[in-house]
């Protein structure tokens, strides 16, 4: 039976409707918490700061929440912000979330028309970008901050386009992209074209392709993970997650390739035994399978491209990677919702096809409304639920009263801020974080009145209190200024 077809308006309008929901759904959450103050120094005025820093020929150092230097780099080997770095004269601080927006609907994009290569069903495009779009682990993302590991996952559907297409020029360039977005980007790359490695036996000129991506991604890792990292400063800060599996990750490689049991164990038990974290892993396993997983099992090769993704995630003695919130999912969606459409596809009947896929849609979505509402894993509902009141007000200060204490701040000036302050103060050359910082240099302190208490290794941290003077405050709100000799 010959796949109904949609006329261009009709097939237009309904791509434009998906599109333009889910962008207005982006902006809700993710600019609507920057305005109030629902953004935090780590991880977005780092980000921010650090491309403020690039954008000026500067090399930036962490001193925002460290004392002692260590650069940015050598924390997250993430090359992106290098490339964003100019955009901040257009965008200011929501340059990072207005490009994780951007990039996220290039990707539903890029969904749209790779399975459109597959399928001449107008209706099989359609469903799947708006499964992508809709995804909790799409979703979850923009309420927290900006993460590049987000703009590197959307890379990957047309990485898939364009090696489906032969155009492997293009293919190249998606490779760098992918790799150069975050350390860990490259081990993934290594997995994902493994897997498309049996989509293309037959086809040597891709088959030569793939071998290079192999060898260049992984080649990437040992390099910038083992030699230009620890060259630049890094103390291990991400590795320290996996360290009770190894001392190095060849030493890790080995304990997990030599005890397969234990390792399979790992992937779903409580490994930090806090009780909240109970549960955790399975909900996320759950969740998985009803976005689209359960269909991927049959497209098996597509699962090698999960293996570090659950690696990574269930393997991490940090119980916030387990679960469904946060950027800790963003990877799986694309490899998940593509594998799921290439089995849908071939469905002989359309009838088959359109059932299987508003299935899919449909468990998707609620899935999505269920790990915004009641998930067992944290999840800030304030953030994202777009559809409550809460979600638009900032309850703990005045938001009005904030911005007008910013505006009094000079552009040139040092700041000491709260951590919901600090990306919004990020555009200049110092700010420091006061929730990470254990004594206070700058010229400007911005904190709610709960703060002055707070003490760190049992001292204040705003001890030095008498060499400051009150610019203004509402009793919740308080803007300090050193007092000059």
């Amino acid at each position: 039976m010959k796949a109904m077809t949609l006329g261009k308006r009709q097939k237009n309008i309904t791509l434009a409707s998906v599109f333009t929901v889910a962008g207005v759904l982006y902006c809700l959450i993710s600019l609507v918490n920057h305005f109030l103050f629902k953004t935090y120094a780590l991880d977005l005025g780092l980000y921010t700061h650090a491309m403020y820093d690039y954008v000026h020929f500067r090399i930036d150092d962490c001193s925002m929440f460290k004392d002692a230097p260590q650069r940015v780099l050598s924390d997250h080997f993430d090359l992106y912000l290098v490339l964003f770095s100019p955009l901040i004269y257009l965008f200011g601080t929501y340059t990072l979330l207005v490009i994780q927006i951007v990039a996220v609907l290039l990707g539903g994009w890029g969904v749209y028309k790779l399975i459109g290569l597959y399928s001449d069903d107008d209706w099989m495009p359609l469903f799947a970008s708006a499964a992508f779009l809709f995804s909790f682990g799409v979703i979850q993302p923009f309420g927290f901050d900006y993460h590049s590991n987000v703009v590197t996952a959307m890379l990957l559907p047309w990485l898939l386009y364009f090696i489906k297409q032969g155009r492997y020029g293009m293919a190249t360039l998606f490779v760098v992209l992918f790799v150069i977005g975050k350390e860990n980007m490259s081990l993934w790359l290594l997995f994902v074209v493994i897997a498309l490695m049996w989509d293309y036996r037959k086809d040597k000129r891709a088959l030569w392709h793939l071998f290079a991506y192999a060898v260049f991604s992984i080649a990437y890792f040992l390099i910038v993970n083992m030699i230009v990292m620890p060259k630049l400063g890094g103390n291990g800060g991400g590795f320290a997650r996996y360290a009770h599996l190894g001392d190095n990750y060849l030493d890790i490689a080995k304990n997990l390739l030599m005890n397969p049991g234990e390792t399979i164990r790992l992937l779903f038990v409580n490994t930090n035994g806090l009780p909240r974290f109970d549960g955790v892993k399975a909900e996320f396993y759950i969740c998985a399978l009803t976005t689209g997983l359960v269909l991927t099992l049959l497209k098996p090769n597509y699962l090698i491209m999960l293996i570090p993704l659950i690696g990574q995630k269930m393997l991490s003695i940090d119980g916030m990677f387990w679960g469904i919130s946060v950027q800790y999912s963003v990877e799986f969606m694309p490899v998940v919702v593509i594998s799921s459409f290439l089995v849908i596809i071939r469905l002989k009947k359309q009838a088959w096809r359109l059932a299987v896929a508003g299935a899919l849609l449909l468990s998707v979505i609620l899935t999505t409304f269920y790990t915004i509402g009641v998930p067992k894993a944290y999840v800030n509902p304030e953030n994202i639920c777009v559809y409550q009141g809460r979600h638009y007000e900032q309850k703990r200060f005045d938001a009005r009263y904030a911005r007008e204490l910013i505006r009094q701040i000079p552009d040139d000036a040092s700041v000491c801020a709260a951590s919901m302050f600090v990306p919004h103060l990020a555009l200049r050359e110092k700010i420091e974080d006061y929730d990470s910082k254990q004594t206070i240099e700058a010229e400007y302190v911005l904190v709610p009145e709960s703060y002055l208490s707070h003490k760190r290794n049992g001292k204040l941290i705003f001890g030095n209190r008498d060499d400051f003077e009150v610019v203004s405050t509402d009793g919740v709100l308080y803007l300090f200024r050193r007092i000059r000799p």
